[in-house]
């Protein structure tokens, strides 16, 4: 029996639509869980073929093509990447960032600086959902963790939503990629069908989902349907190279990376 296509993904509520139609190929398809920060590394050590990785990853490693049709994006409010501070946005002076996350943290110090004039001191934060201990003005939080804390007595920012009202954009947290020379026959039509699966029992995922996080069906039904989108048009890459062009700026890229598809 030949190998199994090895697949890295995140464990979120919001990459399960990706990867439910998935479940069909279990004897040809083994699925990878990581943090989003960990997934390019093992994809870089060909530990697996393919995988969801932060967008900002994309333009730092220059090495690989994206899956077309496909993303974890949002057009305004996301709900799971979300600031929480102790203070008014605009006091912030010290942030700790999700160590799990890497765009979130590229689109916090990018929102931060170009929306507020603020450069805070950023520190990692290392724990879970327990933020009432951060000894720092704000916290952002990514993923399930961002859903499950609740917002009471804090002051919070959904980037989905700051990204969307300062400059009319999707914003892509996370592509699908494979390395530019390594050629899987079929990937692209095996995510996309794999994602029109999970887009059509989105309703049987809410409910299973809203049982593992302790969270209301209602909550997560609205997140997959509205909060988080799937495509990759062309409003989502112009929102990507936005991204990527405040990123440059900020010396959270380098310069010079085009857009390149896989063509598999």
């Amino acid at each position: 029996m030949a190998n199994k296509l090895r697949i890295g993904v995140v464990p979120y509520l919001n990459a399960k639509p990706l990867i439910y139609g998935l479940n069909q190929h279990t004897d040809s398809v083994e699925l990878s869980f990581e943090v989003p920060s960990l997934l390019p590394n093992k994809l870089n050590n060909d530990r697996i073929d393919v995988a969801l990785i932060p967008s900002i990853e994309y333009f730092r490693n220059g090495n690989y093509a994206i899956i077309p049709d496909i993303s974890i994006s949002s057009i305004g409010a996301v709900e799971s990447v979300k600031i929480f501070a102790k203070v008014p946005i605009q006091n912030v002076r010290t942030a700790a960032l999700d160590k799990s996350s890497l765009t979130s943290c590229a689109l916090t110090k990018i929102i931060l600086k170009e929306k507020y004039h603020l450069c805070p001191q950023y520190t990692q934060w290392n724990k879970q959902c327990d933020i009432s201990s951060a000894d720092t003005d704000a916290v952002l939080l990514i993923g399930d963790n961002a859903m499950k804390v609740a917002d009471n007595g804090y002051i919070t920012l959904d980037l989905g939503q700051a990204w969307f009202e300062y400059t009319g954009l999707p914003f892509v947290y996370a592509v699908w990629v494979v390395k530019k020379n390594h050629h899987i026959s079929g990937i692209n039509n095996l995510l996309k069908g794999a994602k029109e699966a999970g887009i059509r029992s989105v309703k049987t995922l809410a409910i299973a989902e809203s049982q593992r996080l302790q969270l209301a069906q209602e909550r997560c039904l609205n997140y997959l349907t509205n909060a988080i989108r799937y495509n990759l048009g062309k409003d989502e890459i112009r929102g990507l190279l936005t991204f990527y062009q405040y990123a440059v700026s900020l010396g959270l890229a380098p310069k010079g990376v085009e857009i390149v598809f896989n063509n598999s």
